[in-house]
């Protein structure tokens, strides 16, 4: 932040004056002089010394050197000095002073009428002075005295001034940081903008640091110049700032923020690791200042932010940790909005890669069904019984496929839509031959199902399973060779219950195995040996994972694909009804 003196104007008195002129006068209106010891020793001092002065001046001028003015003078200054009272006091000394010394006889008291006049003129003379120049004591004494409270005042509003300036820069920051961050909807772009726009306004040095696939990475950094540049630099290299590090690494886990206000030369050795670096240190930061704070929104921590300050810039302070706070929210606020427009882009583009996918494999079955039907309907008695026979197969086939694609979609949006699937507890070694016995006869080949061992019941919702289960016993059957089996294997596993179906058809390349459970993707191995939309093993994960369980395939070491589902143990207080 900007440390620029504010303009100043002088509100003491004489603005100008030099500070002993200035310290004379509020020594002049000091309260309590007027009525203390020092008063009156002030006027007893300048009393011998017009005596002096008078007897001095008598050498050199005699006759012509003015006794009663130099003691007039002598009460004049003592009222100033020292008040009326005092002045009084120094009056009647000097009027008896300069009688026995100065008038008339040396050495004796001259009462003649001459003198007498003399005398009370003096004296009448030297008490009004002695009044008057109590007066403007007094008077001066309120000016000091309100000099004071305007000094106080004037203090206090370029202290707030100084607040306001520091508030008002602090909001334009923010301001300006806002501006930057909504600028462009990319990463790199959005913190390299942050970064330049923080140095050297707040800091003059800033790392952003932001959690990558669970991992901190840097992705933007700004230095104020190009040694302090050359300098971090060194140190990223050199692996060294351990402590600094850790910080970062605190900062992100617990939201903590990290403030050192002033660098020590010992903490500038713990930096450096060593002696090698420890100059390049001391001369690139010096005693300078360190803030590090989180970047985290009420969703989570999305990385740290790093703030240096050199030894000749003001060191960080309570006010500057908080305005780094909320930069830190705000980089989160923009970061959290980013990560919702790739979200959003991400969905938009799925949802018109899944328009175009289904237009494309519905339009096939439609086409089929709607021409074998035309056909049937215009031409039935002109075709042979085998080609219609044909024709009805082809429209019966259709029709089964088109059937299995809406019930994918609408099982695929009903785990999607649902927040938590209600599960009960269910004993497979029951249900898959109950299930398996209901596929049999439309699979058009033999199922073999073999209960290896009998599991626990696991949870599980009877419908999801079934569904499941259709789909990998067709997803089998469609690539398995004529005459092939399709095996489904149920076993106990340590905690909860596998059914594994196995095929003995081409597999898939070991590289597919893990991509065979996304949405609308098809094996270039297999994609031409039957149709398919991509979306019966998208649908069986969806809903094994709704259940609380996983799936996955392997390769057969005798060729073909082994597609294994595991459910969890049913966990309750009380048996319940299984299947």
């Amino acid at each position: 932040m900007s440390d620029a003196p504010l303009r100043q104007r002088d509100p003491s008195l004489l603005p100008g004056a030099p500070a002993r002129v200035r310290g004379l006068l509020r020594w002049m209106a000091e309260d309590g002089t007027e009525h203390s010891l020092r008063g009156y020793g002030i006027a007893a001092a300048l009393v011998l010394a017009a005596a002096a002065l008078r007897a001095g001046l008598g050498l050199l001028v005699e006759g012509l050197a003015p006794t009663f003015v130099i003691f007039l003078g002598a009460a004049a200054a003592v009222a100033f000095l020292a008040g009326a009272g005092p002045a009084v006091a120094a009056t009647i000394a000097s009027l008896v002073v300069a009688n026995v010394l100065f008038v008339g006889e040396p050495g004796l008291f001259d009462g003649g009428m001459s003198n007498a006049v003399l005398a009370a003129a003096f004296a009448t003379e030297g008490v009004l002075i002695a009044l008057f120049g109590g007066r403007m004591r007094q008077l001066l004494r309120r000016l000091v005295e309100r000099e004071a409270e305007i000094s106080d005042l004037y203090a206090l509003a370029l202290a707030r001034e100084r607040e306001l300036v520091r508030a008002n820069e602090a909001l334009q920051l923010l301001a300006d940081a806002g501006v930057a961050l909504n600028q462009a909807l990319d990463l790199h772009r959005t913190t390299t903008a942050l970064a330049g726009l923080l140095v050297p306004r707040f800091a003059d040095t800033v790392f952003i640091d932001l959690l990558v696939d669970g991992r901190l990475e840097r992705v933007a950094r700004a230095c104020s110049n190009a040694e302090l540049a050359r300098a971090v630099e060194t140190f990223e290299r050199a692996g060294v700032a351990t402590e600094l590090r850790s910080a970062i690494g605190n900062a992100v886990r617990g939201g903590n923020a990290w403030y050192v206000p002033t660098i020590s030369d010992e903490m500038l050795r713990r930096l450096a690791g060593g002696t090698e670096l420890l100059e390049v240190a001391r001369r690139a930061f010096g005693a300078g200042s360190i803030l590090v704070v989180p970047i985290e929104s009420r969703d989570g921590q999305f990385g740290a932010m790093t703030l240096l300050r050199v030894a000749r810039a003001r060191p960080f302070d309570g006010r500057d940790v908080e305005l780094a706070r909320q930069l830190g929210a705000r980089v989160a606020t923009a970061l959290d909005h980013l990560r919702l427009y790739e979200e959003a882009r991400r969905a938009n583009d799925a949802k018109d890669e899944f328009l175009g996918f289904i237009s494309h494999e519905l339009r096939t079955p439609i086409t089929v069904i709607h021409g074998g039907a035309h056909v049937l309907r215009s031409r039935r008695t002109e075709l042979p019984p085998d080609v219609a026979d044909g024709i009805l197969e082809d429209v019966e086939r259709e029709a089964e496929r088109l059937s299995r694609m809406l019930e994918n979609l609408l099982a695929l949006s009903r785990v999607e839509l649902d927040a938590e699937v209600p599960v009960e507890p269910v004993l497979l070694q029951r249900l898959i031959p109950r299930l398996i016995a209901g596929l049999e006869p439309a699979s058009g080949r033999r199922i073999e199902v073999e209960v290896a061992s009998a599991p626990s019941p696991v949870a599980g919702d009877p419908g999801y399973i079934e569904h499941v289960l259709r789909n990998l016993v067709q997803n089998a059957a469609k690539y398995a060779p004529p005459g092939a089996p399709v095996r489904v294997v149920v076993a106990a596993e340590a905690d909860g219950g596998s059914v594994s179906v196995l095929d003995e058809g081409p597999g898939v390349p070991p590289e597919d195995v893990d991509r065979i459970f996304e949405r609308f993707y098809r094996s270039e191995r297999t994609a031409g040996l039957a149709p398919g939309a991509g979306l019966g093993l998208t649908v069986c994960k969806k809903l094994i994972e709704g259940m609380g369980g996983t799936i996955h395939a392997k390769l057969r070491p005798t060729g073909g694909l082994a597609v294994t589902f595991w459910l969890p143990p049913f966990a309750a207080d009380g048996d319940g009804d299984e299947l």
